[in-house]
């Protein structure tokens, strides 16, 4: 038998999951359209979420989390700025519609705490691009926080593409990485 709280658990779990996905795509969903799109009665999810505010802040602090235990893995070299980015792709493309949300959260939304978590996750990617632009491992001609923001707004875009069945999920971190580094231009008119 299972228990009520478990089952309620993973139904919030799954919400959350669905949430993301949906306002990733369509940030102006309705809480009808979420709950339509998560597969629950609209007092399901009136049941785990008092209002639209309340969803959007527990998306945006289950991307942080999630985001956050991602970071905890990867070892930004200070000397490596290919090695690293390439591990750094490969945890983050999976949570490309999190950090997606995550973005558009900060910019939308008036909750102190989830801009400061998002600039506390960003921080350590930051200072390390900072790093690898003095090194002249990166270009220093572009800011480092514009280069993160390409970086934040490829991933979402890789997710798509993954989604979408246009690239192959192990081919995907190559391709962005091969973007950031070296654009578009024929590898001959470099």
């Amino acid at each position: 038998m299972i228990d009520k709280s478990t089952k309620k658990d993973s139904t919030h779990k799954a919400i959350l999951e669905t949430a993301t996905e949906l306002l990733s795509i369509k940030p102006t969903s309705t809480l009808q359209e979420i709950a339509d799109y998560s597969r629950v009665g609209i007092a399901t999810l009136h049941r785990h979420f008092a209002s639209r505010d309340a969803l959007l802040d527990e998306l945006a602090m289950n991307a942080v989390q999630l985001v956050d235990e991602a970071l905890a893995s990867v070892n930004l070299d200070d000397r490596d700025a290919v090695s690293s980015l390439n591990n750094l792709l490969n945890i983050l493309i999976p949570l490309g519609n999190k950090i997606s949300f995550l973005g558009a959260a900060t910019y939308t939304n008036s909750n102190p705490q989830v801009i400061q978590e998002e600039e506390r996750l960003q921080q350590p990617v930051l200072n390390a691009i900072k790093k690898w632009q003095q090194i002249g491992q990166l270009r220093n001609d572009m800011p480092a926080k514009w280069i993160m923001a390409v970086l934040y707004d490829l991933l979402f875009i890789c997710w798509q593409e993954i989604q979408a069945g246009n690239i192959a999920r192990n081919d995907a971190a190559g391709y962005l990485l091969t973007t950031i580094l070296h654009g578009f231009q024929k590898e001959s008119e470099k």
